[in-house]
């Protein structure tokens, strides 16, 4: 068993969730011997300013959006020397990247994954995990979904109806959630 951290060394609005849910899960991780690997974005877009993704994350404006970037980790869940950060170039941390040929030399057959965001990367990273056969579980409580004005609701049991929709057609595709903190 293994934690996968997925692009979790963004702070702005998901300071909370790093410095509690995802800094908790880690610290039980470390302590149960777990390996841990961090994932990241290796890049701001993909292309030239005429690149779909570039313009769909409204990128265009930046000069060189296609440059390599190094993340920098909040100091509470900072991965350790002996743990593997390993950039991707999209949001599935498997395409393109030694993601599978680690996971398989360590004989890890379940993933435990937390991170950003359930409607983008750690989404499309656990449905490719799940492909390259892998039992997946998701810490619900350690993820966001940057819920939109107008899908935002209180009386909904995930606070919203992105993350709801997101979280069970996980829990029918890919594999369970559960919860950091024992909650549901």
């Amino acid at each position: 068993m293994i934690e996968l951290v997925v692009d979790s060394y963004e702070m702005g609005n998901h300071r909370e969730i790093i410095e509690n849910q995802i800094r908790l899960s880690l610290n039980v991780a470390r302590r149960m011997g777990l390996k841990v690997v961090s994932l990241y974005d290796a890049i701001s877009g993909v292309g030239g300013p005429n690149g779909v993704t570039t313009r769909i994350h409204g990128l265009a404006h930046i000069d060189n959006s296609w440059k390599p970037v190094t993340p920098t980790f909040n100091p509470l869940i900072q991965p350790l020397e002996s743990e593997p950060v390993i950039p991707k170039w999209g949001k599935d941390g498997f395409d393109g990247t030694p993601l599978d040929y680690y996971l398989k030399t360590w004989k890890i057959d379940t993933i435990v994954a937390v991170g950003f965001h359930n409607k983008s990367c750690l989404y499309q990273t656990c449905l490719s995990a799940r492909h390259h056969n892998y039992r997946v579980e998701m810490l619900r409580d350690c993820t966001d979904s940057f819920e939109f004005p107008d899908t935002r609701d209180a009386n909904n049991p995930e606070g919203g109806w992105l993350r709801f929709v997101f979280l069970r057609m996980y829990e029918t595709d890919i594999g369970y959630t559960y919860t950091a903190t024992g909650s549901q």
